[in-house]
């Protein structure tokens, strides 16, 4: 069954699993607060959410970079 928005269908699509190295900042003081290099946008999802608790009057950033994060 494909995926639906607003009531259409979605395309189908496959999958990826491209590299992508980044930090997340918070906004307003510039402070560092992760960093990670992943495939997965679930993990980068779930670095994002657990940062958030962490530094909850953070205003997070994320920057992507052209190579590991670290």
């Amino acid at each position: 069954m494909p995926d639906v928005w607003n009531g259409q269908p979605l395309p189908e699509r496959g999958k990826t699993h491209t590299e992508i190295h980044y930090r997340l900042y918070d906004r307003r003081t510039r402070e560092l607060l992760s960093f990670n290099s992943t495939n997965s946008i679930d993990a980068i999802v779930t670095d994002v959410l657990r940062t958030q608790q962490e530094h909850p009057g953070a205003q997070l950033a994320a920057v992507e970079y052209d190579g590991p994060a670290y």
